[in-house]
């Protein structure tokens, strides 16, 4: 994780369920997988649209969510954006944290001006993943005030970048007649 210091969301340590939202359902049920043996209540949930995801958290009591933010094309074709489901997450009161492949900082920005807690890449390793998580479920691990603080700021210093970075993977699809 990155520049994280130990203290409560809210006052409060994060508890309750654990669910991983990843397109790659054999990533989120391995992850999910390893929570459990480590005594956690974990659910991997099957991505086929925002609603569905929606609909499938409000069936566990709430904690965190470990979201990667490119969840693959809905039924319709269109891609599936984890940061628009950081905010209805956030409002039935999960934790939300983003585990993502992006490279773009501009995305994972706008992830945490949205409400997530803290990010780490797919890029670490599975036990720095499960460690994450841990770290989250205790209390600890959330991104420290001044790195969100510029990480926000990232999001309304150039309002437009955010829509351009969200408007490219369907721009490509379409130049490519997809």
């Amino acid at each position: 994780m990155n520049d994280t210091v130990p203290f409560a969301i809210g006052g409060q340590t994060p508890a309750g369920t654990i669910l991983v939202i990843d397109e790659l359902f054999l990533v989120s049920s391995a992850l999910a997988h390893t929570l459990r043996g480590k005594g956690f209540d974990a659910h991997s949930l099957r991505v086929t649209d925002l609603a569905g995801v929606r609909a499938a958290a409000r069936a566990y009591q709430p904690g965190l969510v470990l979201l990667d933010l490119d969840l693959g094309c809905g039924r319709d074709g269109q891609p599936i954006d984890g940061v628009d489901l950081i905010g209805p997450l956030r409002e039935l009161g999960w934790t939300v944290m983003v585990v993502t492949g992006t490279v773009s900082l501009d995305r994972i920005a706008h992830a945490i001006a949205q409400g997530a807690t803290n990010w780490i890449v797919k890029g670490a390793t599975f036990a720095e993943l499960v460690h994450a998580a841990v770290e989250i479920m205790a209390g600890r691990g959330q991104l420290r005030p001044a790195a969100r603080a510029a990480l926000i700021h990232r999001t309304t210093s150039g309002p437009t970048r955010i829509d351009q970075l969200r408007a490219q993977p369907r721009a490509a699809g379409l130049a490519a007649g997809l």
